[in-house]
């Protein structure tokens, strides 16, 4: 057997790394949006490192979270005090304001913040003073800088800077961060914005129910087309393969009809029993039984053993790595649908995680930092099981005749 040169082998892992690179590029672009201030996000130039990342901006961020008491997650408690630097050349002192939430008629923080600025040496000095008995998770500001002034640096770097007439308009979405606060503060908006950990639930909950039954269903049909011989068997497969031909969007209509008549609407029902049954489930571990050895299962009727027994007792325990391919299958297609639920759930509390991610679409524009941090979120799971179940998921595919 020739060996291969070097120099094929190198082109060869080259290939492979710069495919790798290409596939793993998305995952990073959506990774660093979810860590970037809203302007990053925004801008038609790409920002490649979030200011979020800069080490050099952790310490102000960890200073000003220790001034309102949490190092780590920062905040504005109720009769706390924070004072923000800003360097700049002696001259007109800055216009401080604290902004209101879009739609909002009110807000404790720019109504109950006392704001007052002098000049230290080098810098003005910003002091908030929280004069309210709440405790708030952000301090959002805005500070307007002369344009006469031929420098400026914030102690914190601002998450936008726009020009407003004689003015450079900084605007912070947070000036008590503390460290995580900062680098999170996305994840944590996010978080905070819906009821995500209701989305959570109904989708690991309807997710798991679709893949214990859609198990049941696929091992006692895949073992009986594979096992049990039975007139017009392969007339039965042949018949169940050609469903596979008609396209899902056909059926949407006809599965709503049917469970508005029984009025599972806006209920589990709707989401989880219309998809118990899988084609593709059954085929997989039809195929997966067929490459099991004959012998086995003639032993056990020899024994007397019914094929109820052989199920449970040969073929499942020989089968795992199967079983675990079409779970991580489903498991995928449940946890990831929008256009079902979107059509059989009206009310918030049965909304799934992909359908919560529409909080931050909106008709103002989309928050694209916190929609990336919650989407990052929501595919760890997928991930995390992935790379559980990697050995399993290969030999499945492997010995169950897919090439």
């Amino acid at each position: 057997m020739r060996r291969s040169s070097p120099w094929s082998l190198a082109l060869v892992y080259g290939v492979l790394w710069v495919g790798a690179v290409v596939m793993a590029f998305p995952f990073y672009w959506m990774l660093a949006t979810s860590l970037k201030s809203p302007q990053e996000a925004q801008q038609a130039r790409p920002v490649w490192l979030p200011e979020r990342l800069k080490v050099a901006n952790w310490q102000a961020a960890w200073n000003l979270g220790t001034q309102v008491g949490s190092s780590w997650w920062g905040g504005f408690g109720a009769q706390e005090n924070l004072t923000l630097r800003v360097y700049t050349p002696p001259g007109k002192p800055p216009e401080v304001s604290i902004p209101s939430p879009p739609g909002a008629f009110s807000d404790p923080r720019s109504e109950q913040t006392q704001i007052e600025t002098t000049y230290q040496g080098d810098h003005w000095a910003i002091r908030f003073t929280n004069q309210s008995g709440e405790n708030f998770r952000t301090l959002p500001a805005v500070i307007l800088i002369s344009k006469e002034y031929p420098t400026y640096r914030p102690e914190l770097p601002p998450d936008a800077i726009r020009s407003s007439g004689e003015y450079w308009r900084l605007e912070f979405v947070n000036v008590a961060p503390g460290l995580l606060g900062y680098i999170f503060h996305n994840y944590r908006e996010a978080w905070y914005a819906a009821r995500f950990e209701r989305y959570f639930f109904n989708s690991f909950f309807t997710a798991g129910l679709q893949v214990l039954g859609g198990l049941l269903l696929a091992v006692m049909a895949a073992f009986a087309l594979a096992r049990i011989p039975f007139p017009g068997r392969q007339w039965v497969f042949g018949l169940i393969l050609a469903t596979l031909m008609i396209p899902g969007e056909v059926l949407l209509i006809p599965n709503y009809v049917l469970l508005a008549r029984l009025d599972w609407i806006d209920t589990y029902y709707a989401l989880i029993v219309p998809w118990l049954a899988s084609v593709f489930g059954i085929f997989l571990l039809r195929q997966f039984y067929l490459s099991l050895p004959q012998d086995l299962f003639d032993a056990a009727r020899i024994d007397g053993a019914s094929y109820w027994t052989q199920m449970f007792r040969i073929a499942l325990p020989l089968s795992i790595p199967g079983l675990v391919t079409y779970g991580i299958f489903t498991f995928l297609g449940a946890y990831n649908a929008l256009l079902w639920p979107l059509i059989v759930t009206n009310s918030p509390e049965m909304r799934t995680v992909q359908l919560g991610l529409q909080v931050f679409i909106g008709e103002a524009g989309s928050d694209y930092g916190a929609l990336m941090a919650a989407s990052t979120v929501s595919i760890l799971p997928i991930i995390i099981g992935y790379f559980i179940a990697q050995k399993q998921f290969i030999q499945g595919v492997a010995r169950s005749g897919i090439k």
